[in-house]
């Protein structure tokens, strides 16, 4: 789907790099393939017309080859469908056309929705309820409320709000709307650095650099500037920019009054910001940057695309002359991911001011940086050294590029060595690629030829039916399951009498409840389906709600109160050997010759010993589960459609 909206909204082929960026906001474990009724070509995997000329007669082998022009696309947005084997589908004109309303929506729990369309009315929504949440993309308040479990009774959306959208130039820089979206910024100043002098827009080719590397493309085309800015969050790629630039933060109030922050002023603390409840954000004031004035970006993830930051950064300094050296007349320097806000190394951006840009400037700096950033061992998000290393790295890399920057100017003495060039060069990748080379055989089966699996057809077009796209059927019932919150306890007392007030509850299950065994188990039947008296892990199942929707089911699930006796538990291999809880039969010892007689010959060269320790798994969940039960024949026969494998 991913790939067809691109194509549909393409005025031109789209090139590989837009391919790759389109699809970099998909996760996917399983895919498919789907053939158009032509010949496949087995070289190329594309439809050609070379299939009959490579087959002799004479052999049962059919040889590959690779097709070049035997393959011509069929894409684009021609709205007619003229250019498609079979008509598509336009996008319907009564939607383009349609006219703007204000709207007003109410959901359960007295949940109250809002559409305003001017500024005005959301300073009046937000004079009535000041608590409101303002909400553009709804990727950060999504998760909030369906995975943070957190409430909100009024949310605002000002995704249509004309003077939140404007994008702005004037002879000081430029003026971004909170609510212009990532795609639409990284789009303007793009347009901004193609027609404004070079040395005036460093900062807009930071952002631009740190906005590709924001997220996914699907995540850019909704989340709003205001909305990262606002959420405050300690690894926001685009706050420590904002700062080191010396962007200003314009907000305005119910009564209209307008005040203007400075960005490094704005983050008060986790998730906290220089904000009154009466004010909303009202735009970004971005200056343009002065002759050798050079802003850089930086950001360290597990991966490049669609990964938040384990560190991050935004730099600048200001350079001018003097006695024929160049000094740093000011300097910006802020760190994210390596404290509860968005930090600036302030006693580094001291020491740097008035030093002449050369080596003994790097050295000094980053002993000088090394004590201005701390990080305590036992710093949420782990990889402290790490972290640490990066602080320095980013540091050094800066200096590297702006010396890369002013290699040509007079006077600029300090020269790059050719080992450290790699440095300061974007990060850059070939498109991805990929071959199959096979010879096809007939042995009168399937077996070794390139079949299409049964689903691929149904999945590359989207028209794959999932459980959770099968309709339920009427009178249908929701389930969640009631787990455990302790690692080892014995269960005291199971009380259901606060989930059986709760709206929608149908009834709660537990292991007295399953009819026959509760015992299961993929090939010995050795754990409980629920457990019955004691839990060995948190999350372990102790029963199930149903209701008659699956929100209502986890809410009633929540309020099931159970009573646990806590029991010692083994959370860790130093508690396991202490208390000598080990796998029966499961001991592994790799060796090589006699080693028994080897130790005691006392000819050993050197003996290496120690110990690894791996910590806890940082988990990457890619694929949720869900299943549709239903009965017939009176219950004596079970239906079931499970999205597993």
């Amino acid at each position: 789907m991913s790939m067809y909206a691109l194509l549909r909204s393409s005025r031109s082929a789209p090139r590989e790099e837009q391919i790759e960026e389109c699809l970099a906001g998909n996760l996917c474990r399983c895919t498919g393939s789907s053939p158009d009724g032509e010949f496949i070509c087995p070289s190329t995997g594309k439809p050609c017309s070379c299939g009959s000329k490579d087959l002799k007669e004479d052999t049962n082998v059919k040889e590959t080859t690779t097709c070049i022009n035997g393959y011509s696309p069929i894409y684009f947005s021609e709205v007619d469908g003229s250019s498609y084997v079979e008509k598509e589908l336009i996008f319907p004109p009564e939607l383009l056309l349609r006219k703007l309303t204000p709207l007003k929506l109410s959901g359960f729990g007295g949940l109250k929705w809002y559409r305003p369309l001017k500024l005005q009315h959301v300073l009046d929504l937000k004079s009535l309820y000041p608590d409101a949440k303002l909400v553009t993309g709804n990727t950060e308040i999504g998760i909030e409320m369906k995975l943070k479990r957190i409430q909100y009774q009024v949310l605002i959306s000002v995704a249509q709000v004309s003077e939140l959208n404007s994008l702005n130039e004037s002879e000081d820089g430029l003026e971004i709307g909170a609510a212009v979206k990532l795609t639409e910024l990284q789009n303007f100043l793009i347009k901004v650095v193609s027609e404004r002098a070079s040395h005036e827009t460093s900062s807009c080719r930071a952002l631009i650099e740190q906005i590709k590397w924001f997220a996914g493309k699907q995540i850019r085309n909704v989340a709003s500037v205001g909305g990262n800015i606002c959420t405050a969050s300690p690894i926001s790629d685009l706050n420590p920019i904002w700062m080191a630039a010396g962007a200003k933060f314009r907000m305005i109030d119910c009564s209209g009054k307008t005040r203007t922050a400075a960005a490094k002023d704005f983050f008060l603390g986790y998730r906290k910001v220089d904000l009154a409840s009466s004010e909303i954000l009202l735009s970004v004031l971005l200056p343009w940057n002065k002759p050798f004035e050079y802003v850089k970006e930086f950001k360290q993830a597990h991966r490049r695309e669609d990964d938040i930051a384990i560190v991050n950064a935004g730099m600048r300094v200001s350079l001018e002359l003097r006695d024929e050296k160049w000094a740093v007349s000011d300097a910006s320097i802020v760190y994210g991911g390596v404290a509860p806000v968005s930090l600036p190394a302030s006693n580094t951006e001291g020491f740097l001011i008035g030093k002449f840009w050369d080596q003994d400037l790097l050295q000094a700096a980053v002993k000088v940086l090394e004590k201005d950033i701390l990080l305590k061992e036992n710093a949420p998000g782990g990889m402290v050294e790490f972290r640490k290393s990066l602080t320095s790295s980013f540091f050094f890399k800066f200096f590297l590029w702006v010396s890369h920057q002013m290699k040509d100017k007079k006077f600029f003495a300090e020269n790059i060595c050719l080992s450290h060039m790699s440095a300061i060069q974007s990060s850059s990748k070939s498109p991805t690629t990929g071959c199959q080379n096979y010879e096809i055989r007939n042995h009168g089966t399937a077996v070794g030829s390139p079949e299409v699996h049964l689903s691929a057809r149904l999945q590359v077009t989207g028209e794959a039916q999932y459980a959770d796209d099968t309709p339920m059927p009427p009178n249908g019932l929701h389930a969640a399951l009631v787990l455990s919150r302790k690692p080892h306890a014995r269960i005291v007392s199971i009380d259901d009498s606060e989930a059986k007030s709760s709206p929608g509850f149908a009834g709660l299950f537990i292991y007295k409840d399953v009819p026959g065994g509760n015992n299961i188990g993929p090939v010995i039947d050795d754990e409980e389906l629920f457990a019955s008296e004691i839990v060995t892990c948190v999350g372990q199942s102790i029963g199930v709600v149903v209701a008659d929707t699956h929100e209502n089911a986890k809410i009633a699930a929540r309020k099931v109160h159970v009573e646990y006796e806590e029991l010692p538990a083994v959370l860790s291999i130093q508690d396991a050997l202490r208390s000598n809880s080990f796998h029966p039969n499961t001991e592994r010892c790799m060796a090589k010759g006699d080693v028994e007689h080897c130790f005691q010959s006392g000819e050993l060269d050197r003996v290496l010993e120690g110990e690894v320790h791996v910590g806890g798994q940082e988990h990457f969940y890619l694929e949720t589960n869900s299943s549709m039960v239903w009965t017939m024949d009176g219950g004596n026969e079970v239906h079931m459609i499970s999205s597993t494998q």
